[in-house]
This record gives C-alpha cells, structure tokens and sequence, in this order.
C-alpha cells in the first residue's frame, strides 16, 4: 500500500490572503507597517514598521532644530523637519521630496504647508515641514529661514537627515510594492519542492516492491 502524495503547488498557486490590496496599499502609504498589519501578516509589519520608522525619527530629528521665536518675546521655537518639504518654485525645485513623499506622514502635511505657505509665528505648523523662503517672499514671509539659514543651523546633519528621510521613503515604498502583490514564490521554490514530492513518491513505491 502506497502513500498518497499530492503535486506541489505551482508558484501563481502558492498564494496568501491579501485581503484588499488598495486599502493595504494605501495605509502602507499613510502608516509604516499599517498595511501589513492590516492583511495579518504582521511579522512583515513589524519589520517594516520598525525599519521604516526607525529612519523616519531618527531623520526627521536631525532635520529639526531649536531657533529664537520669531515673536521676539525671548522663547525658542521648535523649527520641526526643515529637511522635509515640498517645492517646486524656481531655483528651489526639491526633488528630494519625490522619495520623501513614499512615507505620508512626511508627504501629507509638507503638500499642505506648499498649498499655502505661511509665515514663522512661533507655532509649531508654521515651522514644521515648510518651504524655506525664497527672495521673491522677503515681504510676506520674512520670518521664515531661508535654505542658507537652514543650513547654517543644521550643518552637516541637514545632509543626514535628507539621506535618512530618503531611505526611509524608498524603502516605504517596496512595502507598499509587497502589500500590493504579496511575496512572490521563485521558480526555484518550487522546482524545490516537486524534486522532494518525487523522491517521496519514489521511496513510496520502492518501499511497496
């Protein structure tokens, strides 16, 4: 009597429950970690999520520093993710933030701040996540830093946060690729496991002589 043995599954067979893949995609896109979460696969989000978030803090810190308030009253204001914003006037067109914006809690409130930008109040929105002032806002946001100004706050860590906030995108950005498509099963995989199904059923078969 010989064992029943079954065929492997093929590779487009081998497949998991994405539940819906837009509503995945999109809170991969809004929340590091939310989409995978979200399907209950969450050893996937939990490595996502902590790689993601992990560059995301530690990026947007280094891209943040503490400046005299621009009300003058002699308290300081927190000038929050100043490597972080979205522009494409002339001469500053940040083509950083194309990557950045893979991540949304970076992308949603820089698209906001570049809708309409505002001058520095001392309040956190205004500082956070805002276009620098160009010569042609000297009138109507003179208490915005310039890039110069940025610059010379951050120093070298301007150039680490970018480098940060950029990875933490991109790699954002093939979580929400995985959350849309689920893993993909190789063709190796596969030839794999049908090679150990044929030395079973062979073994099967010598056995039954």
């Amino acid at each position: 009597m010989t064992r029943e043995t079954t065929a492997a599954p093929r590779p487009e067979e081998q497949t998991i429950d994405l539940r819906n893949p837009a509503i995945a995609a999109v809170l991969a896109w809004l929340l590091p970690g939310a989409g995978h979460f979200y399907q209950r696969r969450y050893f996937k989000a939990a490595v996502f999520g902590l790689s993601v978030w992990t560059l995301l803090v530690v990026g947007l810190a280094m891209g943040s520093y503490r400046a005299p308030s621009p009300v003058g009253d002699g308290s300081e204001s927190l000038f929050f993710a100043r490597s972080v914003y979205c522009s494409w006037r002339p001469g500053d067109r940040r083509l950083a933030f194309i990557p950045q914006s893979f991540v949304g809690v970076m992308a949603i409130p820089s698209l906001m701040q570049a809708q309409k930008p505002r001058d520095a109040d001392g309040s956190f929105w205004s500082a956070a996540f805002a276009p620098p002032r160009v010569p042609s806002e000297s009138s109507t946001r003179p208490n915005q830093p310039t890039s110069n100004d940025v610059a010379a706050n951050l120093h070298s860590w301007l150039d680490l946060s970018v480098l940060y906030t950029i990875t933490a995108g991109l790699l954002n950005l093939l979580a929400i690729f995985d959350a849309i498509a689920g893993p993909t099963i190789t063709r190796e995989v596969y030839e794999e496991e049908e090679k150990k199904r044929k030395n079973v059923q062979k073994k099967a078969s010598d056995s039954a002589r």
